[in-house]
This record gives C-alpha cells, sequence and structure tokens, in this order.
C-alpha cells in the first residue's frame, strides 16, 4: 500500500513541474496538471507492465 501512495505522491510531483514549465510559456497551468498526471501515470503503468510481463 506504502508503496502506490508514494508513487501517486511521485507522479503528482512530476505532474506539477511539467505543468509548472507550461505555465511559465503562458499556458493554463491547471489543463496541463491534469493532462500532465495522465501522461506520466499511463507512461508509469505502461513500464510496470513491461516489467511485471516481459514477452
Amino acid at each position: 500500500m506504502g508503496y502506490y501512495i508514494f508513487i501517486g505522491i511521485l507522479i503528482l510531483v512530476i505532474a506539477f513541474f511539467m505543468a509548472a514549465t507550461q505555465k511559465a510559456r503562458g499556458y493554463n497551468f491547471w489543463r496541463y496538471f491534469i493532462v500532465s498526471i495522465f501522461v506520466v501515470a499511463g507512461i508509469y503503468m505502461m513500464i510496470e507492465n513491461f516489467i511485471k510481463n516481459p514477452k
């Protein structure tokens, strides 16, 4: 359980920095923050699936 809480917090931190760099360019912070959460979570799930089930 603690592992997934750590991963969730890590995803939020990475998404925050991704959105903050877009905000510096003048884009909407919250829109990029939500999109970044889905992008980082998707990448994490692909990597975890590849590690657990190598073909």
